[in-house]
């Protein structure tokens, strides 16, 4: 044997010894997809002004658990006024920080103590990065029926 063949005999023994060449023959077990729950809401990003749209997106999954929530209090105390809402455009103010400094509704929120917990909840927006001092967020919160 010359000495390229032996290389390349003692490099093709070692690749087949390798932990990693076995792994990769040998078949990968997925699992299979988990059946997500239907969420009572979706909160989407709409556009934003003055404020990085890859960082609010990134900060709207930390939103959802409290927006949730008062949604599903609104439908225990007040299910008649949270039926006739389907959607709702909100706007969130932020500070040079990314702090949420204002929410508003549009339109105004009529089930009792709705907006108020919406308005907490989202307040609690922290936006990663730099942000502009009169920065926005417009975001679309759309309430599915049961």
């Amino acid at each position: 044997m010359t000495r390229p063949e032996a290389l390349s005999a003692l490099l093709a023994l070692l690749v087949a010894a390798s932990p990693l060449a076995a792994q990769g023959r040998r078949r990968r077990h997925r699992p299979p997809p988990r059946a997500t729950a239907s969420r009572p809401v979706d909160l989407r990003l709409l556009r934003t002004e003055r404020a990085s749209a890859a960082s609010a997106a990134l900060a709207i999954p930390t939103m959802l658990p409290g927006v949730e929530r008062c949604i599903e209090q609104a439908r225990v105390v007040d299910p008649a006024a949270l039926a006739t809402i389907r959607r709702v455009d909100v706007v969130v103010n932020l500070t040079l920080g990314g702090r949420a400094t204002a929410v508003t509704f549009d339109p105004p929120l009529l089930a009792r103590g709705l907006s108020a917990c919406l308005g907490d909840a989202l307040l609690s927006w922290r936006q990663p990065g730099v942000t502009h001092p009169r920065a926005s967020l417009y975001l679309a919160l759309e309430l599915r029926p049961r």
